[in-house]
């Protein structure tokens, strides 16, 4: 960790578990949007890192990892894992069933639970922040250590329109 500010969260624990080096970006306001995200920390929305969770009917995870400026695809998603029917998680569920708040969740917080799918246009990027998992502050990290972490599928999973 390389900033003054301390904050504790199960994300911050598990990065600083495996050295990697991070940077908190505390906010002014409670943000739950990639655009409000990138005007706290004053980076571009394409920096900010968007996590959507989704299941099919088996029960697996899937985690999309797409830049904020961008569309989930989620029919690309389904031909990547197989045909199988993902669909995206309500909040509701992803608050009871996993204890996270939509526009708070970092992809750190499924590691070992979930299939990561990483959509390619978030290589241009040699920096990107995430959710620390609380409204109130994000992380920067670098993108080679969020895929060295995370091993995961990198696709394209954006509309392109």
């Amino acid at each position: 960790m390389s900033e003054s500010v301390k904050l504790k969260t199960s994300v911050t624990e598990m990065l600083d578990g495996f050295g990697v080096d991070y940077v908190i970006k505390p906010h002014k306001n409670e943000v739950f949007t990639c655009e409000d995200a990138a005007r706290e920390r004053g980076v571009p929305v394409s920096q900010i890192l968007k996590c959507m969770v989704g299941t099919d009917g088996a029960g697996a995870i899937y985690v999309m990892l797409i830049p904020g400026d961008k569309t989930l695809k989620i029919k690309k998603v389904r031909q990547l894992a197989g045909s199988v029917k993902v669909i995206l998680l309500p909040p509701g569920e992803l608050s009871d069933k996993f204890g996270l708040t939509v526009g708070a969740i970092a992809p750190f917080q499924f590691l070992g639970k979930a299939n990561f799918y990483l959509d390619e246009t978030v290589l241009k990027n040699e920096n990107i922040d995430i959710s620390s998992g609380r409204p109130d502050a994000g992380l920067g990290l670098k993108t080679k250590d969020l895929i060295k972490l995370l091993k995961p599928t990198i696709c394209d999973i954006v509309s392109t329109s």
